[in-house]
């Protein structure tokens, strides 16, 4: 399979869905992120190395974010096994999926091509292995992108679609905004202010550590004519006059275990109220802070928000309303 050329493409982000099946049984790490984040860049080596490596290398900006293995389990069961690192058995008989987010437009093409070699190299052999996980070696059952499944964590949209949508937005004088942290979530904040203490995760969704972190991901993908209506600046001057605010939460500490180490972090939803009245807009600045942060929530569906992205941690929907 010929390497594509990474130039330019439409910016476009693709949250899908990989459903996948066992081959043969055996059990898995409850929290899996780890090992499908090696899994899916040692898929890409396969057919495209150059592509393979500047994933890899370019891990400082995060082009896709992977979840961990997803299990017909209740939250409440799965989050238990996590605790307890109870290995969960795997079933042939039974479909699981993956979360493959792209933040990059080049990568759904050649996530396509490559999927279609895949298939086409697999016509004939039921069993031939599509990804390895950590030991377990697993089938491609479907690629659910829109539309025809229940999953609330697929989509596909722009970054010009986006600021579409929030511009058309009414706000209300306080505007409601829940954020759904649906995998382990927790936010670096070593080495801050300096090499005084040791390393520290936050393990609260504060506005401070949630939406500056966004702003920059957004600055870092999107086209060069977008990135700069969102301000970062601006959004942390409206967080420090406590223009938005923690109204209600449903959150718990949680953690999981890495292949070598535990991680904790937190789980559940939190609802801001964003406090108006909003600034004027003009042409260069088409977005009020509010509407920056509303922007940024609904981004974070396909970017993550926090620590490990690209691990399976940081897992988040916007709930508006």
């Amino acid at each position: 399979m010929e390497n594509p050329v990474l130039t330019t493409a439409p910016a476009k982000l693709y949250a899908v869905l990989l459903k996948v099946r066992p081959i043969e049984r055996g059990s898995i790490m409850p929290f899996s992120g780890e090992l499908v984040h090696g899994a899916w860049l040692n898929w890409i080596r396969d057919a495209t190395p150059d592509v393979a490596a500047m994933l890899h290398d370019g891990n400082k900006r995060r082009l896709f974010t992977c979840s961990s293995l997803l299990f017909p389990l209740s939250s409440q069961r799965l989050q238990y096994l996590e605790r307890e690192n109870v290995h969960i058995p795997l079933d042939p008989e039974k479909t699981y999926a993956l979360r493959l987010t792209l933040l990059l437009g080049e990568l759904f093409p050649l996530f396509y091509n490559t999927l279609l070699h895949v298939n086409m190299a697999a016509l004939g052999k039921r069993e031939q292995a599509f990804i390895k996980i950590g030991k377990r070696s697993f089938v491609l059952e479907e690629v659910v992108i829109t539309g025809n499944d229940a999953s609330p964590w697929i989509g596909v949209t722009s970054f010009a679609q986006l600021l579409a949508e929030i511009q058309t937005l009414k706000l209300h004088r306080t505007h409601a905004l829940t954020l759904l942290f649906d995998s382990l979530t927790t936010f670096n904040r070593s080495n801050l202010r300096g090499d005084s203490y040791e390393k520290h995760y936050a393990r609260l969704p504060f506005p401070q550590y949630v939406f500056p972190g966004l702003a920059r991901r957004w600055q870092e993908l999107a086209p060069p004519d977008l990135a700069g209506i969102v301000q970062k600046e601006l959004i942390e001057r409206y967080i420090a006059d406590e223009g938005i605010v923690i109204d209600d939460y449903d959150l718990k500490t949680h953690y999981v275990s890495f292949v070598r180490h535990p991680q904790k972090g937190f789980v559940g939803s939190c609802t801001y109220h964003l406090r108006g009245p909003d600034d004027s807009t003009t042409p260069e600045s088409p977005l009020s802070i509010r509407q920056q942060i509303l922007l940024l929530a609904r981004f974070a569906f396909y970017t993550g928000c926090g620590y490990k992205t690209t691990m399976g941690m940081g897992r988040v929907r916007a709930i508006e309303g």
